[in-house]
């Protein structure tokens, strides 16, 4: 019964995000602030139908859920629909974050059912306190950056319209250049600091399990250069006055590193030890 619910409400959120991915969509080819504005009736339902299921899941099993595709996928969208929500919220004129965090969020839950949604056993390595650490971390982190790439996509965008002199009552309603560029960068060192204790905390669990802090495992390999990317950037802004559409565009493309870290690794190299696959490690 509790996973026909469980079903129930994933679906029920993966639907709302398809909506408000088509929503987004048109607002922002359109123009439409109308739709824009209602997107937040819709964001907080699907995330409080993808809220039940983030802490069912941990109340079933007790531990953070990490374990599996489909859990991986249930808890970083929910970290990056938290934050867009918060936004939303927070200042109406970033809602267009929700121009990448919902369609990443909603391809992420896809492939996740497309795999093993059901309940898996809780191997000894996965009950580590220092796991739920690694973990709740890593998905910190990249929400964070998943929302420095739609505030990425945003400047973009608004930019544009400024730079051709086209007047525009939709963009003018978003935060001047100057605020998504600040803003944008704070996320970036938001995640970065958070990714730093992701790969400390992910060390310590390492050395525990494995015998070794650092094994130049394909996971922990991409992990570090995606961190250095952000460290990269920082400094460029920081030193170098890097702000603006460079900033922007490097932001909108460093998730990939991201996304190949906890993704696309596990699906091409057999050999990782980190294998989000298995149920018990």
């Amino acid at each position: 019964m509790g996973d026909n619910f469980e079903s129930l409400l994933i679906w029920g959120a993966v639907y709302l995000y398809a909506v408000i991915t088509i929503l987004l969509l048109t607002a922002f080819i359109f123009n439409k602030e109308r739709l824009l504005n209602f997107v937040i009736y819709l964001l907080v339902p699907a995330f409080i139908l993808h809220s039940t299921v983030f802490f069912m899941r941990w109340s079933m099993t007790g531990y953070f859920p990490a374990n599996g595709e489909y859990e991986n996928a249930v808890a970083e969208g929910w970290f990056g629909i938290l934050f867009t929500v918060i936004l939303f919220l927070w200042k109406k004129g970033l809602r267009g974050v929700g121009l990448v965090t919902v369609p990443a969020t909603l391809f992420f839950l896809g492939y996740g059912i497309m795999k093993n949604p059901e309940v898996l056993p809780h191997g000894a390595a996965l009950k580590s306190s220092w796991l739920v650490i690694h973990v709740m971390f890593a998905q910190l982190a990249y929400g964070a950056y998943l929302i420095a790439s739609g505030l990425g996509l945003i400047y973009i965008l608004k930019d544009n319209k400024v730079r051709k002199k086209i007047e525009s009552t939709f963009y003018n309603k978003f935060p001047a250049l100057p605020v998504i560029d600040e803003t944008m960068f704070r996320f970036t060192v938001f995640g970065f600091i958070a990714d730093a204790i992701m790969i400390a905390a992910g060390s310590i669990w390492a050395k525990d399990l494995w015998g070794s802090y650092w094994s130049w495992d394909p996971v922990e390999v991409w992990s570090l250069v995606s961190w250095l990317i952000y460290g990269l950037t920082i400094h460029l802004k920081v030193t170098m006055g890097w702000g603006g559409r460079r900033l922007a565009w490097i932001l909108i493309f460093a998730v990939l590193g991201i996304v190949i870290t906890y993704w696309g690794v596990d699906i091409i190299v057999r050999n990782t030890q980190h294998a989000f696959t298995v149920s018990a490690l």
